[in-house]
């Protein structure tokens, strides 16, 4: 959730807008910046998620797994197209292709500005994510989910049959629901062969998300060390300098 807004839900309504796809057209795309490895290089980028989501996934993937092209994402729960988002750093910093959702139409025209990739505006639980994800490839390289409660009801959406994330960030606002919401969504996806590497992650005091991988995309060395690390209940700045310390050499 966005923590700024005085923890505000997004109301989730019935609208759909496909402007932004024409938009997405007719941008240009940008060159991809150098990929970074080392824990010096990372602090020298210019991360935009408000509890370090981006620099972690941007971590597994680079540095850890040794990632040197772009890549792709979907967005769900997308908020401002810069400020506290999730798929801004990836998108123009590193030219990745990606869909992001949300059910505010007022975020159109603040996106087209500053955002190539396009913007749905969807209800999350309602959305067709089998036609949405019909141009990216089987494997994506992430999954951002936000959309402050029916987590769970948006889970049995996605085609995971279909498509497998390589890192998925989820809240569950444990703080605000306690387990409603979070014990669906661990039963989901470990029922689907995820595995939970940073449970409730904490902003400013707050446990609100899980941290998922799928161990398909780790090296059976690399999956045994990064697993091995407490990484369970810990603020997000503490989990990206453990992770980083540990596995960024």
């Amino acid at each position: 959730m966005k923590f700024a807004l005085l923890f505000s839900c997004i109301c989730i309504s019935m609208i759909s807008c496909g402007h932004a796809e024409s938009q997405f057209q007719k941008k240009k795309k940008k060159k991809p910046a150098v990929f970074s490895t080392s824990i010096q290089q990372i602090k020298q980028l210019k991360f935009h998620s408000q509890a370090s989501q981006d620099e972690f996934v941007y971590t597994l993937l680079y540095p850890i797994l040794g990632k040197h092209d772009a890549g792709y994402y979907l967005e769900i729960g997308a908020g401002e197209p810069t400020y506290f988002n999730n798929s801004n750093f990836f998108e123009n910093s590193l030219d990745w292709t990606g869909v992001s959702i949300d059910i505010l139409e007022k975020l159109v025209e603040p996106w087209n500005l500053t955002r190539r990739n396009p913007l749905l505006i969807e209800d999350a639980t309602q959305a067709d994510y089998a036609s949405i994800l019909q141009s990216f490839p089987q494997v994506i390289d992430y999954l951002s989910l936000d959309i402050d409660g029916y987590y769970d009801i948006v889970l049995k959406q996605i085609p995971f049959n279909d498509h497998i994330f390589k890192v998925i960030t989820i809240e569950h606002d444990a703080y605000r629901y306690g387990d409603i919401f979070r014990k669906k969504e661990r039963t989901i996806l470990s029922s689907l062969g995820y595995l939970l590497l940073c449970p409730n992650v904490s902003f400013s005091g707050l446990t609100f998300e899980d941290w998922w991988i799928h161990p398909s995309a780790f090296p059976p060395s690399v999956l045994s060390e990064i697993t091995a690390l407490d990484l369970n209940a810990k603020d997000h700045k503490r989990l990206i300098q453990t992770i980083q310390s540990a596995m960024c050499r």
